[in-house]
């Protein structure tokens, strides 16, 4: 089996979308979200491409994102103690878009801000990882 740590970003980095129809929140005007991963395909080059829990691989369960300072980060409780700056955020148009680059990965997340629902994808040299979820608005910036 295929395991590798993924950084934070790999996260995506981040949600609780399920393959049925999963119930999100309405993300819109949220300054900060937690988002839950639920599902990864990780694909090596010259490889077979394997998909499970997004754990299986380090990437967080959870996962903050502080939409002002542009930051997303591993939550307290899970004592990983793991963050990530983006160099692009943009909310607007009904979605936001999060993407940069970290430990020679740049990655991108695609969150729908009327259902929460997030979309990402992680590219390195001969690896790719996609990883679905669902956000849910936070209060205060805090979980």
């Amino acid at each position: 089996m295929m395991k590798n740590k993924i950084s934070i970003a790999s996260v995506l980095l981040l949600t609780s979308w399920t393959f049925a129809s999963a119930q999100a929140d309405d993300l819109t005007g949220a300054d900060a979200l937690l988002c839950s991963t639920s599902w990864a395909t990780v694909c090596i080059s010259d490889e077979v491409c394997e998909s499970g829990a997004p754990w299986a691989w380090n990437i967080p369960q959870f996962v903050e994102i502080d939409i002002k300072k542009k930051l997303l980060s591993t939550t307290e409780a899970s004592g990983e103690n793991r963050s990530t700056p983006a160099e692009v955020l943009r909310q607007g148009d009904g979605r936001v878009l999060i993407q940069g680059e970290e430990l020679g990965r740049a990655f991108s997340i695609f969150i729908t801000e009327k259902t929460g629902r997030l979309s990402s994808v992680i590219a390195a040299e001969d690896m790719t990882i996609s990883v679905f979820g669902a956000c849910t608005p936070t209060v205060s910036g805090k979980s």
